[in-house]
């Protein structure tokens, strides 16, 4: 038998060992991981983030949060831009399938201008510009999957996952409503899992419609140093998306096993997000004065 027969049929036994690394008892106890929606304030106490950490390591490295930055990224060399925002995530969680991940304080940010495109009837769309540099104006910090890959947390860092939002798309901000569209992808991390495993796909992506439930309006308040204005506080909800199965989990030799503990793939109403964040928006002119 040549090497290159023997490591292509020994192939699969490795994928075996490392999906019952990956499942373990912890398939029975998933649906029973925690998570829960933090209160209405400016930070969370539920969970915590970090970038996934060295096998060695007894807990993850945790990124400093997302904070409103002042408006230097705002596309305000482009003329048609007439108002400038942030949509600032302090709190929430997100259930999918048997997974239900908290959102900690400053996990995901919305930046950008936008355009109002007005029809023949005076009516007009409101279009999101992302600020520059950034994925569709969205930046997001891994956050820790609870209880990992076992559905149980363990002192080192070979079960744990992280899981990381990215935007699939330009997002659709209404500054009137507050609602937020957002179609995005997980991209799930684990020694095991790679660093192609992602739940969502441009196909398949996971359509977040995010609106706010019996909302009567907030009073805004000011920025400190800057121009502008701040709605804090601002629920959002969503429960109607689907998520599709994984895929490039351990090179695809273990998306099943992604299945089996996320409950993937999961139709729309078994599946829910709510957040509460902070909106800040200022005309563009306030921040670009004419000369």
């Amino acid at each position: 038998m040549t090497r290159s027969s023997f490591v292509t049929r020994l192939a699969p036994l490795a994928a075996a060992t490392a999906a019952i690394t990956l499942l373990t008892s912890g398939v029975a106890g998933a649906a029973d991981s925690p998570g829960s929606v933090g209160s209405t304030g400016s930070s969370a106490s539920t969970g915590s983030t970090g970038s996934l950490g060295s096998l060695g390591s007894t807990g993850p490295v945790e990124p400093d949060p997302l904070t409103f930055d002042g408006w230097d990224t705002c596309p305000i060399a482009d003329p048609d831009v007439a108002t400038c925002a942030t949509v600032l995530v302090r709190d929430g969680s997100v259930k999918i399938g048997n997974l239900t991940v908290p959102l900690p304080d400053g996990s995901l940010k919305i930046a950008g201008g936008l355009k109002y495109e007005f029809k023949d009837d005076g009516s007009f769309d409101q279009v999101f510009v992302p600020a520059p540099g950034t994925n569709h104006g969205v930046t997001a910090n891994p956050i820790d999957v609870p209880g990992g890959a076992l559905g149980i947390d363990t002192p080192l860092g070979l079960t744990q996952i992280t899981a990381e939002v990215e935007a699939l798309g330009t997002p659709k901000v209404d500054l009137f409503t507050f609602s937020l569209d957002l179609p995005v992808r997980l991209k799930l991390s684990n020694p095991l899992l790679g660093d192609h495993c992602y739940i969502g796909s441009a196909d398949k992506p996971i359509n977040f419609a995010l609106r706010t439930p019996n909302q009567t309006g907030n009073d805004a308040e000011a920025i400190g140093d800057h121009p502008g204005a701040v709605f804090r506080a601002i629920p959002h909800e969503d429960d109607t998306f689907a998520v599709p199965g994984p895929e490039g989990c351990g090179g695809g030799l273990l998306d099943w096993a992604v299945n089996l503990r996320a409950g993937t793939p999961s139709p729309a109403g078994k599946n829910s997000i709510e957040t509460v964040s902070d909106i800040y928006n200022v005309g563009a002119y306030e921040v670009d004065p004419p000369a």
